[in-house]
């Protein structure tokens, strides 16, 4: 399956953040040294943070559209709870 979610990328000082906003408490809040570090990281994230809680039997939230925002689409294993 794949997943899409919107994601913000913003600089901050020397250093690259990546956002998603729908994920955020889940710790989707990362940061690179470049601009495509940071939103490998935050797919990495997107990854992890779906793979667990489809494993857990729970259902990602949905997407929070951004405006500016980049939409990400991340392949998912099937993972049955």
């Amino acid at each position: 399956m794949s997943i899409s979610y919107h994601v913000t990328v913003d600089r901050r000082g020397n250093q690259w953040r990546a956002v998603c906003p729908a994920l955020k408490d889940h710790g989707a809040t990362l940061g690179g040294e470049t601009r495509e570090e940071a939103l490998t990281h935050i797919e990495s994230a997107i990854f992890m943070i779906v793979s667990e809680m489809k494993s857990a039997g729970v259902s990602p939230p949905p997407d929070q559209q951004v405006i500016g925002g980049i939409l990400l689409t991340v392949e998912i294993d099937n993972v049955s709870g």
